[in-house]
């Protein structure tokens, strides 16, 4: 049976016959498969952009004192080569964890910004 005719049966109201609930179980199994693999794929990619991410979040982690830095100050002082934005998502993790806290930082000329420092 195919999809066209196991739709069709089921959008013109025929009675359900024992194939169309084989198809039926067939195709449940099938998703669940699918989606069992798209998971595991998923979770090797989740953790594979972790572990890329974890020497960098090591650096800004140790630069970070009692003192708020800003973004850019992190990474200078860290020596890395990365972008303001992706601090806050790299710093993410200590932030829930409590490591880390947010306070607001004047910039002269610049207005306020998040500055990090340690909990």
């Amino acid at each position: 049976m195919t999809n066209r005719d196991f739709f069709e049966k089921v959008v013109f109201g025929t009675e359900i016959t024992e194939e169309m609930k084989d198809f039926a179980r067939d195709a449940i199994v099938k998703l669940d498969n699918s989606n069992a693999k798209r998971a595991v794929y998923a979770a090797t990619k989740r953790e594979q952009k972790d572990a890329e991410r974890k020497p960098i979040r090591d650096a800004l982690l140790a630069v970070i004192t009692d003192e708020p830095k800003t973004a850019t100050t992190l990474i200078e002082e860290a020596g890395l080569n990365i972008t303001p934005q992706a601090v806050p998502s790299l710093l993410k993790p200590a932030f829930t964890a409590g490591l880390i806290n947010k306070e607001q930082v004047k910039v002269t000329g610049k207005g306020t910004h998040v500055g990090y420092v340690k909990a």
